[in-house]
């Protein structure tokens, strides 16, 4: 116990003067903190959409294009710039023809389609009424209704909607958000031109959460398991293979020292670097953003299981590998995809059902969804689930660890 105490401070030691060891299990994180953090406490996303209205009388856009188009530019969301109708987009690069990743065209005709199909809706609706109260009008009244429509049908002909285009290119990924936008613009529009002015029914979207958090505080759980899971599983093996190439494990192996106590000690010291780091960036993120999320016994206990299970797989990482670039390249490898795939950065929702259910057969999203309802639902739901789950991939890491570590023979 003594032995396995005086390595642990010594390990330690070390890494305080190990400058990259430094940067990427304390500076990273920080730097991850406060860069993502301004991004999301920076208020409300701006689209910048530019519109060509090609729907023009005598020079002038006609009366319904521009109404059209001043509804878009009310909308918040959306920063709108016009272009003149005479920029001929083609078949060419928008972007490259107009200077904009998002153009909407708002089609020659507009005006004219729109009072047609407006017309066409209307007789639409009045004929279903006619049908709904045949019986409170005569027989005559009704037919004379009927040929009226008739008339004014033939008269209208049917020329089909006013197709609006939005034009963008093939890397925007702002585009799913600005075509959902214009679909509500859309459908409001059409509402106005047959004389909707109320809706039968509307959303009314509302945030309902804790007053006292923000938005930072929402996302400082994923930022703490982002932490961990860097220092874990990308700077532990780089260090163990740093110690195998210049000879350090070799003359430790020649003490009375053993490979268990070698191995637990790094786990104890990251355990102990992860706990401590956490709470500077929860430190850091109050001072600069006010957060309150505080991580409490129950949370620092699924962090400190969490930074042994992690840890541990990165010992078993170092154990394979000697040159600890090849290190550091094979635990990204590993933890990339970990943190891309378990919801830390964005929404398990926005991913194909195909990697949702990949999703939940990570550690890192039952490690990152019990520290987020530990932390800001202040709920135990499936935390006794993830202890499980962290305390037997620990066990499962270091017993693996202890036998992929060479004690004795190194080339």
């Amino acid at each position: 116990m003594r032995r396995l105490l005086s390595l642990t401070v010594t390990l330690l030691r070390d890494w305080t003067r190990n400058r990259e060891a430094v940067f990427f299990a304390l500076l990273f994180p920080l730097i991850l903190l406060v860069i993502f953090s301004f991004v999301f406490a920076g208020g409300p996303t701006e689209f910048e959409v530019a519109v060509q209205n090609n729907d023009i009388e005598g020079g002038e856009p006609t009366a319904l294009s521009a109404e059209f188009v001043d509804a878009v530019e009310r909308v918040e969301p959306l920063a709108v710039e016009r272009i003149d109708a005479n920029v001929s987009l083609g078949e060419a690069d928008i972007e490259e023809a107009t200077g904009y990743k998002r153009v909407l065209v708002v089609p020659d005709g507009f005006d004219e389609r729109v009072r047609t199909e407006s017309a066409r809706v209307r007789a639409t609706v009045i004929r279903d009424t006619l049908d709904r109260f045949r019986g409170n009008i005569s027989a005559d009244q009704q037919a004379d209704a009927l040929e009226g429509l008739d008339a004014l049908g033939a008269e209208n002909g049917t020329t089909g909607p006013a197709r609006i285009q939005l034009l963008t290119v093939p890397d925007d990924q702002g585009a799913g958000a600005v075509g959902s936008i214009l679909d509500s613009v859309v459908a409001t529009f059409n509402d106005r031109a047959i004389g909707v002015e109320e809706p039968a029914a509307a959303v009314e979207a509302q945030q309902r959460g804790d007053p006292a958090l923000g938005a930072v505080d929402y996302f400082l759980p994923a930022f703490i398991v982002a932490m961990v899971l860097i220092n874990g599983v990308m700077t532990v093996p780089s260090a163990v293979a740093d110690f195998k190439r210049d000879g350090t494990l070799k003359r430790l192996a020649a003490t009375p020292l053993r490979k268990r106590e070698w191995i637990l000690a790094n786990v104890i010291q990251q355990s102990l670097l992860a706990v401590a780091i956490a709470l500077v960036m929860v430190a850091v993120a109050w001072v600069l953003f006010g957060v309150t999320a505080v991580p409490g016994p129950l949370a620092l206990g699924v962090l400190v299981l969490g930074s042994v299970a992690f840890t541990a797989l990165g010992m078993v990482v170092g154990g394979t590998i000697q040159d600890p670039g090849s290190a550091i390249s094979l635990g990204g490898a590993i933890a990339l995809p970990l943190m891309f795939i378990s919801g830390i950065f964005w929404e398990l929702d926005l991913m194909p059902a195909t990697l949702q259910q990949v999703a939940e057969f990570s550690p890192v999203t039952h490690f990152h969804r019990s520290l987020r309802n530990l932390m800001i639902l202040d709920s135990t739901e499936g935390v006794a689930m993830t202890a499980a789950l962290l305390a037997g991939l620990a066990v499962v890491f270091l017993t693996a660890a202890v036998a992929v570590t060479n004690w004795q023979e190194f080339d």
